[in-house]
């Protein structure tokens, strides 16, 4: 089994920053309070756009006045009517006056010039604005796997038993649950190991041994660690999903805030469950090459309202 790159493979160099973060502007004011902003302006190719909405009411106002409510954003290209991806807010548990979206940057977006849409009823008056976005390009590697056979038939199973295993994941990936708030920090790395084999964004190519081949995007980071590293949880949060999967192995889900989960492939044993609630640092199992692997590595990876963004973007930068 080979694998081929176009660049050499390195230790974790990160790059990408919470970018233009502004002051506060001014969304909505009313006789009770005023409703603010705070939002990233720029992001790169696979990170995410971070908005937080701030009701403060004046000193005056009953306890039960200034509430958000109907909220909807939209990411819409400059020039276009047609939304790239649709949300909502959700009020922090321990910041009631703070409402939080994130928004993921799919690698593949096209970069360029966007607007953030707001639109939602703040102190029972409604409001609707739009703010600059900038969406910046990031180069990806390119990489070719070549299967053994073994491997060609995972990556070419068609049966209703891996369809059904498909289909439950992305049933939970696009899951948006606002009571679900557990991390409360950055992330932290699922290995102790620095050396990574594969990256978030690579474009692939996959080498069958019968001569075909696809491509796709790898969604997440592999680690190069040996069988029988220990796996942690990048931050706390709730196991979803602890299952053996045709395609990645014996897996792991955790689900962290609404819609904002990790997951960790290819492990060669689970000390968790579903619906555990783990805290940050807490072994998950032991790292393997179960499922589709060319060898022993742990794949770590970060979806975001059923969206891969990059997993190093959470652990340089708090959503608090």
């Amino acid at each position: 089994m080979k694998i081929f790159i176009k660049k050499a493979l390195v230790f974790i160099f990160i790059t990408n920053i919470l970018f233009n973060v502004f002051a506060e502007e001014i969304v909505c004011k009313t006789k009770n309070g005023t409703l603010s902003i705070e939002y990233s302006s720029k992001a790169f190719q696979g990170d995410i756009v971070y908005i937080k909405l701030f009701a403060r009411k004046n000193a005056n106002t009953a306890n039960n006045s200034c509430k958000i409510s109907n909220t909807n954003i939209s990411i819409i290209r400059v020039n276009n009517t047609k939304s790239i991806i649709n949300s909502s807010f959700y009020a922090l548990k321990n910041k009631p006056d703070t409402y939080l979206c994130l928004l993921p940057v799919d690698s593949m977006l096209k970069a360029g010039e966007f607007n953030l849409k707001i639109n939602g009823t703040f102190d029972n008056v409604s409001f609707s604005n739009e703010y600059p976005l900038t969406i910046l390009h990031k180069d990806f590697l390119s990489e070719t796997l070549e299967l053994n056979e073994s491997n060609t038939a995972i990556k070419t199973d068609s049966s209703d038993k891996r369809k059904n295993q498909i289909a439950k994941l992305n049933n939970i990936l696009f899951t948006v649950n606002t009571d679900a708030q557990y991390m409360n920090r950055t992330f932290s790395f699922p290995v102790t190991s620095k050396r990574r084999t594969a990256f978030y964004g690579d474009r692939r190519v996959y080498a069958y041994s019968n001569g075909n081949s696809s491509t796709s995007v790898h969604f997440g980071h592999d680690y190069g660690v040996p069988t029988g590293t220990v796996v942690s949880a990048c931050a706390n949060g709730k196991v979803v999903m602890a299952e053996d999967r045709i395609t990645t192995g014996w897996s792991v889900v955790i689900e962290h805030m609404p819609g904002l989960y990790s997951l960790y492939y290819h492990m060669s044993k689970l000390d968790v469950e579903v619906n555990q609630i783990v805290k940050q640092g807490e072994h998950l199992g032991l790292s393997g090459a179960t499922g589709l692997a060319t060898g022993p590595h742990l794949h770590w990876e970060v979806r975001l309202l059923g969206t891969a963004v990059d997993p190093d973007y959470f652990v340089l930068n708090s959503i608090y």
